[in-house]
């Protein structure tokens, strides 16, 4: 890695701060003066900057309150990214997209292996979300989410739906595929009006407003490891009997 994204990824300063500290002679790398900024750290060197020592940079993991109107892709149009102000913000990827018009709960990571355990289907980590609608759900709307809807030649897992309220119900599922809130909505008669997703696993929104974001903690990122872990395992086990 560069020594001066190293010390911006470190949260030294920004990659600018960081480039005048490196050419004014004020970071070592074992021991001697470095004034290059794309000097290459390799893993075991020892970096220090105005005689401190310098950890290496750890992956990041956010969760962000997503507000509708925003896409989850790097483009020119209103995205999440816009809402994002950290020095590594160009590093992130999105684990588990939102439509535009969909609200609620993105995690962000530096982590593409984080990221892939979290949108492997084999995993089954629940995604709940809370779906206002137009119709009123039944017993026999509830039995064809539970069992696993079948749509043309897609089949669907099967997944928790209740209604919380006239006109708003709770829908849990494991998968994430593509629209799949919107198509099995869509598929059991209702008309969706708002979607917000509230949690994904053991990650939920609380103490978030709308467009707002914080860390994940070590205890969160090792929690929906562990479960995702767990999951696949007895998948395979499963799947060998």
């Amino acid at each position: 890695m560069r020594l001066d994204r190293y010390l911006a990824n470190s949260g030294v300063g920004t990659r600018s701060q960081v480039k005048k500290l490196i050419r004014d002679g004020r970071v070592r790398v074992s021991g001697r003066i470095v004034t290059d900024p794309s000097f290459k750290v390799k893993e075991n060197d020892v970096v220090e900057c105005l005689n401190e020592r310098v950890e290496p940079p750890r992956h990041v993991y956010l969760v962000l309150f997503k507000p509708a109107g925003y896409v989850c892709d790097k483009v020119d149009d209103a995205n999440i990214f816009d809402l994002i102000d950290h020095p590594r913000s160009r590093e992130f990827h999105v684990a588990g997209r939102l439509d535009r018009d969909v609200e609620g709960l993105v995690i962000l990571t530096t982590d593409g292996w984080f990221t892939h355990l979290l949108i492997d289907p084999k995993s089954r980590l629940e995604r709940e979300y809370l779906v206002w609608v137009e119709g009123k759900i039944d017993d026999e709307m509830k039995r064809r989410v539970e069992v696993g809807l079948k749509l043309n030649q897609e089949r669907f897992a099967p997944a928790k739906i209740e209604e919380v309220e006239e006109g708003l119900v709770r829908l849990v599922l494991t998968e994430g595929k593509y629209h799949e809130v919107k198509r099995i909505i869509t598929a059991i008669g209702l008309r969706y009006k708002r979607i917000v997703r509230t949690r994904f696993e053991n990650i939920t929104l609380e103490n978030l407003v709308v467009g707002a974001y914080r860390h994940l903690s070590d205890e969160e990122v090792k929690t929906i490891v562990q479960i995702a872990t767990k999951n696949r395992l007895k998948s395979r086990q499963l799947k060998g009997l």
